[in-house]
């Protein structure tokens, strides 16, 4: 049965905040989720141990891409009927700007759900959306939830 994508209603964050609760990696991402005009918006809370490089306070390129990735795989097993697991096949980041050392936001579209295979886009930012931090784009093995 191929699985659909359903609206990002107040369901869908009860998902996200649930998986957010048991995870180990949100957790030290400080990753929070609300729903924003009829999306879901993934926050990270900045942390000193989100810093790659302390001479510049620039946040590490892995943070972001890790909170790109989870919002990506998130997105997907919260908006998905019938429910599904998800893994990541691959993810490929563009680094746009330089994150500095405050809060970042992340937003992502499912561009197609397939029964195997969903492909999401990812866009992660300090200031505002019309200036990202970076893109990606996440490739998810989909399997039905057992």
């Amino acid at each position: 049965m191929r699985p659909t994508l359903r609206e990002a209603d107040e369901a869908a964050l009860a998902v996200v905040r649930e998986r957010v609760a048991g995870s180990a990696m949100a957790s030290w991402l400080q990753l929070s989720t609300e729903l924003s005009d009829g999306a879901l918006l993934y926050q990270l809370a900045f942390g000193e141990q989100h810093v790659g490089n302390p001479l510049i306070r620039a946040m590490h390129g892995g943070v972001v891409a890790t909170l790109l990735e989870t919002a990506a795989t998130l997105e997907v097993t919260a908006r998905t009927e019938p429910a599904v697991r998800v893994r990541t096949i691959s993810c490929h980041v563009n680094y746009l700007r330089g994150a500095v050392d405050k809060d970042m936001e992340a937003s992502v579209t499912v561009a197609r759900l397939g029964r195997r295979i969903a492909f999401c886009e990812a866009t992660g930012w300090q200031t505002t959306p019309d200036e990202p931090v970076a893109r990606a784009a996440v490739a998810l093995r989909v399997f039905a939830e057992s």
